[in-house]
């Protein structure tokens, strides 16, 4: 065998043993990735689990209605030098939504992981809360709940499109579920 054939079954060998080497690394980038999505869907659930937002979440009916029907209050969330108290849940609450947002909306974690869970969630606070956000947007500038806002238009289009029933209508059943009845 002259040193041609040799030269080429190395450079063979070499190309094989590197996109082995690249399947590898990606295969552990896809790994990574998935973990990293994990760690987040369950801060995320820890979150939205925990006291504050659940006692948050209650007090969305209250503040919608008082936004509503309360110019004083209304004047309140325009201004930019006030927070009001009972607001501060909520607003910790949006923040931390709005950082889950935007992970979502730049590839960070998977949109379908996120709404099939909370696709409601997001899409009953929004409705709640839109007075409220676009006073502050008054406040604060444009870019107030932007992100939430994405992501709840996001939520409402998953629901309208009719994937939220087909995810849980694959989910298996017992048979013997009195609800179906």
């Amino acid at each position: 065998m002259d040193s041609g054939w040799a030269a080429a079954i190395a450079a063979i060998i070499t190309a094989i043993i590197v996109a082995g080497t690249a399947v590898a690394a990606f295969r552990q980038l896809r790994h990574n990735r998935h973990a990293n999505e994990m760690v987040i869907y369950l801060r995320l659930i820890d979150f939205m689990d925990s006291p504050n937002t659940t006692s948050a979440r209650q007090n969305l009916r209250t503040i919608a209605e008082r936004v509503k029907t309360d110019p004083g209050y209304r004047e309140m969330l325009a201004d930019p030098a006030v927070f009001p108290e009972e607001f501060q849940h909520i607003g910790e609450m949006l923040r931390f939504i709005e950082h889950i947002a935007v992970l979502i909306s730049k590839g960070g974690v998977a949109e379908s992981l996120v709404l099939a869970e909370y696709a409601d969630t997001f899409s009953d606070m929004w409705d709640q809360l839109r007075p409220s956000i676009e006073l502050r947007r008054v406040a604060l500038g444009p870019y107030v709940g932007r992100a939430f806002e994405h992501l709840a238009m996001r939520a409402k289009r998953h629901i309208d499109s009719g994937a939220w029933d087909r995810e849980y209508a694959a989910l298996e059943r017992d048979t013997r579920d009195v609800t179906t009845l």
